[in-house]
């Protein structure tokens, strides 16, 4: 998914997502301009597009979603 997506989204939209990724890499010690920052942010974007906007639910989406990445392609 293209970060452009992101421009989809109505303001409070784009608060959201980017409030949650900057956590997440702050928490996981990813930085946002990372391959997996990026892949963070990609997902949070396709969770707000779907509809999502409680800011814990698409955390926990996010988490689930990296874990699932990890293995499907492991970054040293």
């Amino acid at each position: 998914m293209s970060l452009l997506n992101l421009l989809s989204l109505d303001d409070d939209g784009i608060e959201c997502v980017a409030a949650v990724v900057e956590v997440w890499c702050d928490l996981h010690g990813v930085p946002l301009d990372s391959q997996r920052g990026r892949e963070a942010m990609s997902e949070a974007v396709r969770l707000a597009l779907g509809g999502q906007r409680s800011p814990e639910v698409m955390a926990e989406a996010i988490c689930r979603h990296m874990r699932a990445q990890q293995y499907k392609d492991p970054i040293d």
